[in-house]
């Protein structure tokens, strides 16, 4: 009998976990062919995602997490960050394994994959949420890194399809040391062209670059012995992505700027944005310069936080407490 209350129990407390469980499944969606804003194909585009809570019945609980850089919706979840800047209870979260990520469809999964946009990552999200998922119209859309790229390109792609937008440590455009950070890594992939020994090598110096720009110079040295340097880099190099979704990634990056998009400078961007805005930076970010995200909050007239402190772009990953209690008080307004 005492097994049989266990075997019960045990039952009970599947069943209660199985809805979470069978949400956090990735799904993959055909959206058929898909044009991108340079006029070219992609063949039967794939999108991948992933989705946490329960939809209710008016559909106006639904918010967006469009993937980072190099970041898979698995990369989301199982890194805590989505519970950990954000609220989930009431919500249903759809996060968006972003175009060349290498789960969505990329260019090590898809033949003559070509130069995407950030503008492409969205119009496919829009694709993929108004006419596979039903969805018209989100509470809000919050995005890290290249997702908050995203985020921003969706203010101005579809201004009234959310009613809040949260971008951390994004940037409307990117500023000169963003160009040089980026620019600098395209080029060594570019150079090494399909060379597989030449490309393997510009991947690594890639990666050199991004993590040494991913935090700041006095953090790193302050975490970091130099006698552990290639320790610490040989396993980074371990869990490297496909060098061809790396680098169309970092082209879509490139080419981002909403003013284009809109077709309006700085000065008139609030005739475009509809959007409440609340932008979180980190005023010592090496990645994604700050500069821009507070101008544009202060033409908006937006709430911002500004991550203080020497941790660079991963000022998001430690400061969760303070981003969470932003957008839980930002998203009851």
């Amino acid at each position: 009998m005492r097994l049989l209350k266990s075997l019960t129990l045990l039952l009970l407390i599947m069943l209660s976990l199985s809805p979470v469980l069978d949400a956090s499944e990735l799904k993959i969606v055909n959206i058929g062919d898909f044009e991108t804003t340079g006029g070219d194909i992609i063949k039967d585009t794939r999108l991948a995602y992933r989705t946490l809570g329960t939809l209710n019945t008016d559909k106006t609980n639904v918010v967006l997490w469009p993937t980072w850089f190099t970041g898979t919706s698995e990369d989301v979840l199982t890194s805590g960050m989505l519970v950990k800047t954000l609220d989930t209870r009431g919500l249903y979260v759809v996060i968006v394994d972003a175009l060349a990520n290498g789960v969505s469809s990329s260019p090590s999964n898809t033949e003559q994959f070509p130069d995407i946009s950030i503008r492409d990552m969205v119009n496919s999200q829009h694709q993929l949420l108004v006419e596979q998922l039903g969805i018209k119209h989100v509470r809000a859309i919050i995005g890290m890194s290249m997702g908050g790229l995203q985020t921003y390109e969706w203010l101005v792609s579809y201004p009234n399809f959310m009613d809040k937008a949260i971008p951390i440590e994004g940037t409307p455009k990117l500023s000169s040391f963003d160009v040089l950070v980026w620019q600098t890594q395209i080029d060594l992939l570019s150079h090494a062209k399909s060379d597989k020994e030449a490309l393997n090598f510009a991947l690594k110096k890639a990666y050199d670059i991004f993590y040494m720009n991913l935090t700041t110079p006095t953090d790193f040295a302050r975490r970091l012995p130099a006698t552990s340097l290639n320790k610490y880099m040989a396993k980074k190099y371990d869990n490297m992505i496909d060098a061809r979704d790396y680098l169309a990634s970092m082209k879509a990056m490139m080419q981002h700027n909403i003013y284009k998009s809109a077709n309006r400078d700085m000065a008139n961007i609030k005739q475009v944005i509809k959007a409440d805005v609340l932008t979180i930076v980190s005023e010592s970010d090496h990645l994604v310069n700050p500069i821009n995200s507070i101008a544009l909050a202060n033409v908006l007239g937006a709430k911002a936080l500004l991550l203080t402190g020497i941790k660079g772009h991963m000022a998001a990953f430690i400061q969760t407490q303070r981003i969470l209690a932003a957008t839980t008080a930002f998203l009851k307004e």
